[in-house]
């Protein structure tokens, strides 16, 4: 039996509930109520009535927007579904969409409600079936529609909000310190607002890309990754490795994503060659690490961990790498494999040095480590 609208709205409130706000029967009522008087067809007039009769404390507006973005991400009403049934099924895609709503915050909703209104699609609406896709298998049209959800995480990676404030003149939050500062001095009947927003925190990252041929089908496809995370944050050291280590960083910031793909792939003569991940690390803690880390960076690794090179090796640069990071993660595709076990020399050897131990095989493990992301930055 296909689920009925108000069923949806009471999961959406257990959610909510589960997340912290305050949801209780009075609530509902009041929104159920307002759906005479608004279209359902219109994602912005279901926000903002639920926004206004579920939530009741400025505090948790921020969370209402991570999970009403993260839970109604498909359309809000289908042509079977009616608003006077009360049969309210059970769903077993509940507890994952709960599970993204913990973590990860989508587009501010207010940002859309004062916009020009032309999009009311936020979050990750891209359709289950590409999320899941193996990037190796992609067409050149699922890889399109991937960007654009890449262009999403990369966003929520870039800017996350600090819990520190600063001062903007069109903030949404009064300053009250700043005021009592400015009008100090201008007598009782003077008052000048200042206002403040939350601070956009930047991300620092050094990425290591294996391109190697066993990693070729993947690479491609995650240096798109890497590119756009350039773009959008400063603060980001790129480098390639096979049997040596090359850095990348100067080509990823002017020209294009096609034009750099192919300069680089010029540069790096061991691409889809063979893989020595011990002496591409030693090149770089030896040549490159000093001017590129610091205490406080974030290292990521993309790797299948196919390695011909000497275990020890390899072993000794891991432990100097994990000394001159605040963390380390690996990110391997062939972990989204069923029935996966590290079982590779390469991979076992590393192992014991990571913080993070992720998949990198489609657009869903992407979106799991801009979670892990933002859990470092805390």
């Amino acid at each position: 039996m296909p689920e009925t609208m108000l069923g949806r709205v009471v999961r959406f409130s257990r959610v909510l509930h589960r997340e912290g706000v305050e949801v209780n029967a009075g609530n509902l009522i009041d929104l159920c109520k307002s759906f005479e008087h608004i279209d359902l067809q219109h994602r912005v007039d279901f926000y903002s009535a639920a926004r206004a009769t579920l939530v009741s404390r400025y505090d948790d507006l921020e969370v209402f927007d991570r999970v009403f973005n993260a839970f109604w991400a498909s359309p809000l009403i289908s042509e079977d579904m009616t608003l006077t049934d009360t049969d309210v099924g059970g769903d077993p895609d509940m507890d994952v969409q709960a599970e993204v709503s913990e973590s990860v915050d989508a587009t501010d909703m207010q940002e859309e409600v004062d916009g020009d209104g032309e999009s009311e699609e936020v979050g990750y609406s891209a359709d289950e079936a590409l999320m899941q896709k193996d990037l190796a298998a992609m067409s050149d049209r699922e890889i399109e529609q991937a960007r654009k959800v890449i262009h999403e995480i990369v966003n929520i990676i870039a800017n996350r909000r600090s819990r520190r404030r600063v001062p903007e003149k069109g903030g949404r939050e009064l300053d009250f310190r700043r005021t009592w500062r400015r009008n100090a001095l201008l007598g009782k009947d003077a008052v000048q607002l200042s206002m403040k927003r939350r601070r956009i925190k930047k991300t620092k990252l050094m990425l290591l890309c294996d391109v190697s041929g066993s990693m070729d089908c993947y690479s491609k496809f995650l240096i798109r990754f890497i590119y756009a995370l350039k773009r959008e944050i400063r603060d980001v050291e790129v480098g390639v490795f096979s049997t040596r280590m090359t850095p990348i960083s100067r080509l990823l910031k002017t020209k294009g994503i096609e034009e750099s793909l192919l300069e680089v792939a010029e540069k790096v003569h061991d691409w889809a060659g063979g893989t020595d991940i011990g002496g591409c690390l030693r090149e770089f803690n030896d040549q490159f690490a000093r001017d590129m880390l610091h205490s406080r960076s974030v290292m990521i690794i993309v790797s299948d961990g196919w390695d011909r090179g000497e275990p020890e090796l390899m072993r000794q640069e891991m432990a100097r790498l994990r000394k001159r990071v605040h963390k380390l993660l690996w990110l391997n595709p062939l972990l989204g494999t069923p029935g996966y076990q590290p079982l590779c020399l390469g991979m076992k050897t590393a192992l014991p040095y990571l913080d993070y131990f992720l998949p990198a095989h489609n657009v869903e493990s992407l979106i799991e480590l801009a979670k892990t992301l933002r859990s470092v930055w805390k």
